[in-house]
């Protein structure tokens, strides 16, 4: 039977005897050593999520943690972080680092592995070195953010590459570590508001207001994990909360009215678009001899196979991006008359209000590293037990909305999206997003839009049109040629011969 090879940080085989070594080491020795409160929150990204755009998921500069470390093109860097680490410390601790910060490490080893979710193939003194200078590194940038030319040149890395590569999931350093460090250095800095301010400046959607009064009573993972609650707990309220209920309800009771006194059915439909017209009697003749032509059979006879989906393509393997399903927002606007209005708070006030027919959508400010930021929020969020997953639904509907540049201009003319991504750029990254919810049923703003558009008269006609009609294209595009075709053999004929009783002319 063959064995299953397991890849390990260094990206060789798995050592076997290194694995029992680790585990005797850890039996032993950390007998009394409880890590049951340290919660997993470094997590490897799963190819489901990945495989979209795998590239987004991975430092590309900068590692920081074990699990991109000893990667060839990121390793070149590393000289640089002890530059840096050496010139944050003094030189009392740089001459005695080694008992003075990488030994203590060591002892915390239990604590750095409970961290993370992949198990890391490396011992105690490798962990302790890697945590040592990477956790250094990320204090001196946080303590240097405001001067960053002071603290990297610009010519060795683009500072928004730095960024993106430090909200990696698989990038994070664990809060607890840091803390730790700062112990072992007596290190004065104020940790949590120097992170705060970081996300706010690279936030690409607005954070909580109340950053003073509960903010310090939580206990927040890492950097990711920061800027994640501090964007889902934002919610403000809303001027029209009070009215939105009795709006509804109000909708509710005439839509019940309607429902039980005018059953309309999608014929009706259509017949009532033909009398506003003013071409009844045409129009619905023309609906009935184009809806009872065969379509299917003729399909079949011409060998088209209609019944297979138009746009499926045979051999292709690649990963299919797929959306919610949700008309873009110039659809919405032009066929629905529903209005994009840009709310105060974050994305917890993203909420359609049926009676105004207004979508509120928060702010996004997108630069170059959004894309990264926002595909590790949402994978971190899937991967976090008990998640609303919000910031998946906001995403999720962002995607279903925004399809052509069209959409993008609209939706920046309303002030909702901001920030230096060119509208191509905006289209590429909702459209490369794989929809995040399998059931979109659980996100109520797709639910009442979708309802409210569905319901329009002209929407209903069109969808009955094309449901009856579906099997009609491939086939229209045979006879159109084929009357083409017929059109050109006639008028050749007739250059030559003449046809006066067609064109009432003499030859």
């Amino acid at each position: 039977m063959k064995e299953i090879e397991l890849d390990s940080i260094l990206n060789i085989n798995f050592s076997k005897k290194r694995w029992v070594d680790q585990i005797s080491k850890n039996f032993n020795e950390e007998v009394g050593i409880d890590v049951s409160h340290v919660p997993v929150c470094v997590f490897n990204v799963p190819k489901s999520i990945s495989r979209f755009k795998p590239e987004a998921y991975v430092p590309q500069a900068i590692a920081l943690g074990p699990y991109h470390h000893f990667e060839t093109h990121l390793y070149q860097m590393e000289r640089y972080k002890v530059a840096v680490v050496k010139a944050f410390l003094n030189p009392n601790q740089v001459h005695s680092f080694e008992p003075l910060v990488i030994d203590k490490l060591k002892r915390a080893e239990p604590l750095i592995r409970a961290c993370y979710h992949k198990y890391l193939d490396l011992n105690g003194d490798m962990l302790a070195w890697i945590f040592a200078i990477d956790g250094l590194f990320l204090l001196d940038l946080f303590k240097h953010y405001g001067e960053m030319e002071q603290f990297i040149p610009k010519k060795l890395m683009k500072y928004e590459t730095l960024y993106r590569d430090m909200m990696v999931l698989e990038n994070q350093i664990p809060m607890v570590i840091l803390n730790e460090i700062q112990k072992i250095i007596n290190g004065d800095l104020e940790l949590l508001p120097m992170m705060i301010g970081y996300c706010e400046v690279h936030s690409p959607l607005k954070l909580t207001r109340d950053l003073n009064s509960n903010i310090g009573n939580k206990n927040y993972l890492h950097l990711l994990d920061l800027m994640y609650h501090l964007i889902v707990d934002n919610e403000s309220p809303r001027k029209y909360n009070q009215q939105e209920s009795c709006h509804e309800q109000r909708a509710n009771d005439m839509h019940e009215i309607t429902r039980k006194h005018h059953v309309i059915t999608n014929m009706e439909d259509i017949k009532e678009i033909g009398q506003k017209l003013g071409k009844f009697k045409k129009f619905g003749n023309m609906v009935s001899v184009m809806v009872s032509i065969p379509w299917e059979k003729i399909s079949d006879l011409l060998g088209l196979n209609i019944g297979k989906k138009l746009d499926k393509e045979d051999g292709d393997d690649l990963p299919r991006v797929t959306e919610i399903d949700i008309p873009s927002a110039s659809s919405l606007s032009k066929y629905a008359y529903i209005h994009f209005n840009a709310s105060d708070g974050g994305i917890s006030d993203t909420e359609f209000v049926a009676s105004k027919a207004v979508l509120y959508l928060p702010v996004i400010t997108l630069e170059t590293y959004s894309e990264v930021l926002l595909r590790n929020l949402v994978a971190y969020e899937i991967a976090i037990a008990g998640s609303t997953m919000e910031l998946a639904h906001y995403v999720d509907l962002m995607s279903g909305i925004i399809d052509t540049e069209e959409d993008v201009m609209l939706l920046k003319s309303k002030g909702i999206i901001k920030g230096g991504m060119t509208n191509k750029e905006i289209v590429d990254l909702f459209n490369g997003m794989n929809k995040w919810n399998e059931d979109a049923r659980g996100n109520r703003t797709v639910k009442k839009l979708n309802e409210y558009y569905n319901k329009q008269l002209a929407i209903k006609a069109w969808k009955f049109i094309k449901k009856r009609m579906r099997g009609s294209r491939k086939v229209l595009t045979v006879v159109f040629a084929l009357l083409a075709c017929l059109l050109m053999i006639v008028y050749s004929f007739c250059e030559v011969y003449g046809c006066p009783k067609l064109f009432n002319k003499v030859s």
